[in-house]
């Protein structure tokens, strides 16, 4: 049984949010028909990529002979993961980035059964194939850089997540200005609505009714486009499904925000 030392296992995390992140940006880049620069951090990892399969790795030692109990231990640990990484995720950042509620079986669609089937097979062909190459590398590198590749990575991931943490509260505070704006603006038209004679009743009902082109064609919105940063527009394009928990009428709009002017 091999036991992993703790530089190890930081390169290990290291491994495979890259693995990570390089497979959602080519499936994801195919399935949307255009690039899409996955990864919630700015670096392209992911690391709920690395944080599963590394705890996979550790937790399936003990059986990574036997196929059924590995494909057990992967399809449980790795729907953990992904419940609780969505669970952060809305929770310190009211952000939604998948959402599997259309697909059958699902819980809070966090996870679903045909998501974890496929985590559960890809480890076990993970486990039999990559991990011994992947391993080899790893020691490799621990003889020459006795640790302090993994230095080197917590530095780098450490700033990225607080960088991106920065990045993600600034743009969680301008939306919630424009969804109150947006609220306003459409309280506005109601109680003009109530006062207003016939002609101007339809003529405000009528844009009431178009309130998101209204809004999309306002300098207001280009102004708040340009001063998007790269990250917040990468989020916005390459989560398509990305939505914001407390910013409703934003989340209407939001798609504007990435089109070609």
């Amino acid at each position: 049984m091999h036991y992993y030392s703790l530089s190890e296992i930081i390169v290990l995390f290291f491994t495979y949010s890259i693995v990570g992140w390089l497979w959602e940006t080519f499936y994801c880049s195919i399935k949307d028909h255009h690039y899409a620069y996955r990864g919630f951090l700015f670096g392209p990892y992911c690391p709920v990529y690395g944080f599963a399969v590394t705890t996979i790795l550790i937790t399936a030692e003990p059986v990574k002979h036997n196929l059924l109990l590995l494909f057990i231990v992967g399809f449980i640990v790795a729907s953990i993961f992904e419940y609780f990484a969505s669970l952060l995720l809305e929770k310190l950042f009211h952000m939604k980035l998948w959402d599997y509620s259309k697909l059958k079986g699902n819980i809070q669609g966090r996870v679903a059964p045909e998501i974890s089937l496929f985590w559960g097979i890809g480890v076990v062909f993970l486990v039999k194939y990559i991990q011994p190459f992947i391993q080899r590398i790893i020691n490799w590198e621990e003889a020459r850089t006795h640790g302090w590749l993994a230095v080197i990575i917590v530095l780098v991931m450490g700033t990225d997540t607080a960088l991106t943490m920065i990045s993600v509260h600034q743009f969680h505070t301008s939306t919630k200005q424009w969804d109150q704006r947006i609220n306003q603006h459409l309280e506005e038209l109601h109680q003009r609505i109530h006062v207003a004679g016939p002609a101007e009743s339809k003529l405000l009902k009528h844009r009431l009714a178009n309130w998101r082109a209204e809004v999309t064609d306002s300098d207001e919105l280009r102004k708040f486009k340009q001063q998007l940063s790269w990250n917040q527009r990468r989020l916005i394009k390459s989560f398509p499904r990305m939505k914001l928990t407390d910013t409703k009428r934003f989340n209407e709009v939001k798609k504007n925000l990435v089109k070609k002017d």
